[in-house]
């Protein structure tokens, strides 16, 4: 385990915020308000990481398993956003099993970059149809202004270099281009409420992300938010059972509103 300055703004004036529910320390940087892991732990995305996944309720889940669950409860508002966008060049940055781009209309052209070798050879068997490169996005040497939409699903949070690889989304997508970033939301109002005991506060998460420190780090790449959006109305998680379980903070918060958030940006033309 690792103790590090603040990714966002590299100041070492941080102080303790609180141990999460499975034991992980979180900091708050002083200047720019980024919560982070520290100590840092390492987390290796091998086939373990797919097959036997944990969740925050202690559910054993085969993520490989789950593309039609996805597809309804994480990626439908942008799927539904994209199909109001003439078909261009695609690229999702850490797109996993390849599940989201599988579920874009073939006229798409589809790239996508993972550092999972396990994942980026399920994409490759099971979904011909996209350009996967195995790495971090900065190593694949794509062309400057070449993609029309950026897309990067549940990545800010598991990552230690944010600031090198925005610049790179940012480099790569043409000007008036679209980058959609989906994370957790550590300024949300469960977050608040359940502070160690919030959900998404856990290995391999190492960075909670907020609507302010989001903003700030695309703003510092050229990027520009315009829209964000909190997906839980809708998906099979919005039940009255999540929503009782709200009352009680001694216990891992439910899934709610306002958890994840989908932030919408445009570099500028």
């Amino acid at each position: 385990m690792e103790y590090i300055d603040c990714y966002l703004c590299g100041s070492k004036r941080k102080r303790y915020l609180f141990d999460s529910y499975a034991g992980d320390t979180y900091a708050k940087c002083d200047v720019c308000g980024l919560v982070y892991q520290n100590p840092r732990a390492e987390t290796t995305y091998d086939s373990t990481f797919w097959e036997s996944a944990v969740d925050p309720d202690g559910v054993i889940r085969q993520l490989a398993e789950e593309r039609e669950k996805k597809i309804i409860d994480q990626y439908s508002y942008d799927l539904k956003n994209l199909t109001k966008m003439p078909p261009g060049k695609i690229l999702d940055v850490g797109c996993g099993l390849g599940f989201f781009l599988s579920a874009l209309d073939s006229k798409w052209e589809k790239y996508g970059t993972d550092v999972s070798e396990f994942a980026t050879d399920y994409a490759r068997q099971h979904y011909p149809d996209i350009s996967v490169f195995t790495g971090e996005v900065y190593e694949a040497g794509y062309k400057s202004n070449f993609f029309d939409v950026v897309y990067c699903f549940e990545v800010m949070e598991h990552i230690n270099n944010p600031h090198e690889i925005i610049n790179e989304i940012s480099r790569v997508v043409k000007p008036g281009g679209i980058v959609m970033i989906s994370t957790p939301n550590i300024g949300s109002y469960c977050a608040k409420r359940f502070k160690g005991n919030f959900r998404l506060l856990s290995t391999p998460h190492i960075i909670l992300w907020s609507r302010k420190t989001l903003s700030l780090l695309l703003r510092a790449s050229g990027l520009e938010p315009f829209k964000v959006h909190y997906p839980f109305f809708g998906t099979r998680y919005f039940t009255f059972k999540n929503l009782l379980r709200m009352r009680d903070t001694s216990k891992v918060s439910p899934p709610f509103y306002g958890n994840d958030m989908i932030m919408y940006a445009r570099k500028a033309e």
